[in-house]
This record gives C-alpha cells, structure tokens and sequence, in this order.
C-alpha cells in the first residue's frame, strides 16, 4: 500500500503528465482554463521533458499517466475493456437523424481503437455534431470537445497521499472535474485501492495537503472545502491536524494567487519551511488533535505562530519570490529540491499583477525584484540556503507556470522511503 508521512522522505517515484493537445485549449481561453496568461506551448512541453530528464538523473522513477494508461491497457484485457467503457461516457453524436446510428457504430468499432486514442476522448470529451447540407449528400460535421483536460499536467491535484493510503479528490472546478476518471484509472494500474473517494458536496484537492511526519496541513479556500477535509481527515493517522485558510494577498480578492497551500508554503527538509514571515501570519489555523473518539478543536492561531510553536526554522522568502513559485519546488530528500528558477518567473507575474491593476501589490513587487538584483538573492541562490545545507538543483520552468503552478504542482509524488 502506498504511504507518504513527510514532504522531506527520499522520493523514488513521481507521477507527471506530459501535456499535449489539451494544452491548446487553455491557450485560446485562459481565464475560462484557469490559466494564468497565454504562453509558447511548443517551449512549455520542452520545460517539461527537461524536468522529467532531470528527475531521472536524480534517480527517481517518473510515470507519465498517458503511458501507464496505454500500457496497462495492451497487458490487461479487463482494463482494456474499463478504459473503452469510461471513453464511451465522453463522446457523443448530435444532428441530423444518425446520431444514434453512429453511437451504435462507435460502441461496436471501440475495440478496434488504439489505447491512445481511447484516453484522448476522455481527455477531450468530443461531441460530433452533423448534419446534410442543403440539396446535396454531404454532411457538415464540426467536432466540438467540451472542457478539454487543460489543467491535466498539474497532477498534484487530482488525489493525495496520507500516512495510510490514496484518498481520490474531488476538483472544485468544473474545467477539471473529469481529471478523476483518469486518476482513477492510474491507481487501478498500479494495483493500490484507494481508501477514499472525496464525495459531493466537499471538494478536495492535492495542492492543498502537505505531511510533516508528526502532523499534516490542509489548506482550505477556493479549491478545497472544509467537509472535503474532514472527510480526508478520517483516513490519516496523525495524531495533529492544521487546517490553514489560505489567506488574500494585499486585498486583491485573487484567490489565484494562494490557491492551494503549496503556493505559500513547502518543506525543504525536517523542521525548515520555506515561505513568507506575513503570510503566514494572516493564515489563520486550527490545530486539531487526534481523540479516541475523532479530532477536536485543540486551538486557534496563525501558521507563523505554529511553526514557531513547533521549533521549526522559517527561512523568509519576499513576497515577489513567493509569488513567483519559489515555494513551489519538489523535495527529492531531506535536505535537497528541485526547484524553478524563481527569477524567470518574475517578469510574467508583474505583468499579471499590472494586467489585474494590483498596482499596490504590483509596486511591493518591483522594489523586491530590483533588491534582489542589486543583491543578486534570488531563492534558492541565497546564503541562508547555503548556511542551512540544503542542495538545490534548478530548472526553468516559465513557459508553464503560465497555467498558474510551478514543480510541486506539477508532480505526484507516489512512493517516498
């Protein structure tokens, strides 16, 4: 059974998806895609065959959920026919008179279909529309895929794993609700039973959960519900639980901005986190602990004050390099990450923020960001990272922080030590 107790245990396998077509989509739309800005696609795929290169030579197993699919699919007859039953529920046929027709035929040509193109309608989600054209016998067909999978190649979302197994979430967007049919999927190739499947109305999702070996944070805000938590809780066994509501930054109203906890706050290695001192401090907490009979309500404070609490050494990001991604980064051991080169993505972010007219926020940005270069400091090339031991390895990745994530986002971790 698959088990995470800590941020910092040596990681030996990630879950990534590689992005393609989907990524399109969110291109042409990207508020309606939860996209941060238009980017170059082409580079964004490199960046991401780059950091898979690089999570390799650092030894780590990376699965890419399409390939899993696939494979599983040529190996195993009763997958193969689940994978042709969940595409079925995601094609349709509308039109003139032979809609039933053709879904007749595409029921009984499925397992002509390659795996692939399989798992493309369930990414996709395509309705044929048709119809004859006016005095002659040739049909007009358009295809039209209904929210296609843009946000897929966050993998970090779609389920977390506790101290005591898989929990499947429940996304709180409807753009991404179906990215659970295909996590689904990649659990049951794995052979590992989920314990849990979040259940209507809570929401739940993965950026928003962090282990600390003795306790484990769960963010709440836009993305994750508290009775999505409380649903997740009962299938942990740490004895302390964090609720964090993630907070607003500067009076934007841009829940974006602290979507998911990992974008204020990760671990680096055991006692050390990594984040901004007045975040923390207006993330208000409830600490619960761990009863015979459930979790009660132990205390209410802020993040800044727990972490303090609890020993832990808080090095201090600026607000620029925070929302930049700079706590966004993949712990590979205690002690080392792999992280994205925060300076590449500052630019990007002071364009969103003069895009939304933040232009207080905006400002505090800029003064960080020329400090920075003045002091060339940019996270993670910094002394007190140095001081502290912590390795880092560093890739770009500024092409796809424009779907609003960086690396952690980007990963699933599915076995550490």
């Amino acid at each position: 059974m698959l088990r995470i107790t800590s941020e910092w245990s040596k990681l030996r396998t990630v879950l990534v998806h590689e992005p393609g077509i989907e990524m399109f989509y969110g291109i042409l739309d990207p508020d309606a895609f939860l996209y941060m800005r238009r980017f170059n696609v082409e580079r964004a795929i490199n960046q991401h065959k780059q950091m898979v290169n690089k999570l390799k030579e650092m030894g780590i197993e990376v699965l890419k959920i399409k390939e899993l699919i696939n494979e599983k699919a040529k190996s195993d007859k009763e997958f193969r026919k689940l994978l042709e039953k969940i595409a079925l529920n995601y094609i349709k046929y509308e039109g003139d008179g032979k809609a039933e027709e053709n879904l007749s035929r595409v029921k009984k040509d499925l397992e002509k279909l390659d795996s692939d193109t399989l798992f493309n309608i369930i990414l996709l989600n395509p309705t044929v529309l048709s119809h004859e054209a006016l005095g002659t016998n040739e049909a007009v067909t358009r295809i039209l895929n209904e929210e296609p999978l843009a946000n897929l190649y966050f993998t970090r979302d779609q389920a977390i794993i506790t101290d005591k197994g898989v929990v499947i979430g429940r996304m709180s967007k409807r753009i991404r609700m179906r990215e659970t049919e295909i996590i689904k999927l990649i659990f049951q190739a794995l052979y590992e039973k989920p314990l849990k499947e979040i259940s209507e109305p809570a929401f739940l999702e993965g950026g928003d959960y962090m282990p600390f070996k003795d306790f484990a944070i769960f963010g709440t805000g836009d993305r994750t519900s508290i009775s999505g938590i409380m649903q997740a809780i009962d299938f942990t066994n740490f004895n302390e639980i964090v609720i964090a509501y993630n907070p607003e930054i500067e009076e934007t109203e841009d829940y974006m901005l602290t979507m998911h906890l990992d974008m204020y706050l990760n671990s680096p290695k055991e006692g050390v986190v990594i984040s901004n001192s007045t975040i923390l401090s207006k993330t208000l907490a409830h600490i619960y602990e761990r009863k015979e009979n459930g979790i009660s309500l132990k205390e209410r404070t802020n993040l800044l004050e727990f972490f303090k609490k609890k020993g832990y050494r808080i090095l201090e990001i600026s607000l620029a390099e925070q929302l930049s991604y700079a706590t966004n980064f993949l712990t590979i051991e205690n002690g080392r990450i792999l992280s994205p080169k925060v300076v590449n993505n500052m630019i990007n972010i002071m364009e969103y923020l003069e895009r939304k007219g933040y232009n207080n926020l905006l400002n505090e940005v800029k003064e960080d960001y020329n400090r920075h270069i003045t002091n060339k400091d940019f996270f993670p090339n910094r002394k007190d990272i140095k001081d502290e031991g912590i390795d880092y390895d560093e890739i770009d990745v500024s092409e796809l922080t424009g779907g609003f994530g960086g690396i952690h986002c980007m990963t699933m971790p599915i076995k550490r030590e």
